[in-house]
């Protein structure tokens, strides 16, 4: 068993300048992992980072990243993203705790981070995850 996906992974290997970026949220599950990250500290252009746990090094490395649009733009839920078998989902939920999501025949309970963002992700197969009612 390998340790989660942090913050202080992303800071280390993520290729940030550590001076401006935000780490807004992690999640992992197994061997793949999730980042939403504010690169400049500004919340004008956020970025999606799937992240692989590597066995031969020892440590999470960045896999894919693509642009999430600005923070206050943000939906509740953003679902569909996939590292291998590793399928996730963000959003934003300012002002709450938690959120609850659906997958896999499951309902999990996603704390919200400092900055009103959460990230989830889940092995498995079948429908994205889903915001639960």
């Amino acid at each position: 068993m390998h340790p989660p996906l942090s913050e202080q992974d992303v800071l280390a290997t993520g290729g940030w300048h550590p001076r401006y970026v935000r780490v807004l949220a992690t999640a992992s599950e197994g061997d793949y992992g999730v980042a939403i990250v504010d690169g400049n500290g500004d919340g004008a252009e956020l970025e999606e980072e799937a992240w692989l746990w590597d066995d031969a090094d020892g440590r999470w490395t960045g896999g894919s990243s693509s642009g999430a649009g600005p923070l206050d733009h943000l939906d509740a839920i953003h679902s569909g993203g996939q590292v291998g078998d590793g399928c996730y989902a963000y959003g934003r939920a300012a002002g709450r705790s938690s959120v609850r999501i659906r997958f896999g025949g499951q309902t999990f309970e996603v704390p919200v981070g400092q900055y009103g963002v959460w990230a989830f992700i889940g092995t498995g197969t079948g429908p994205p995850p889903a915001l639960a009612t």
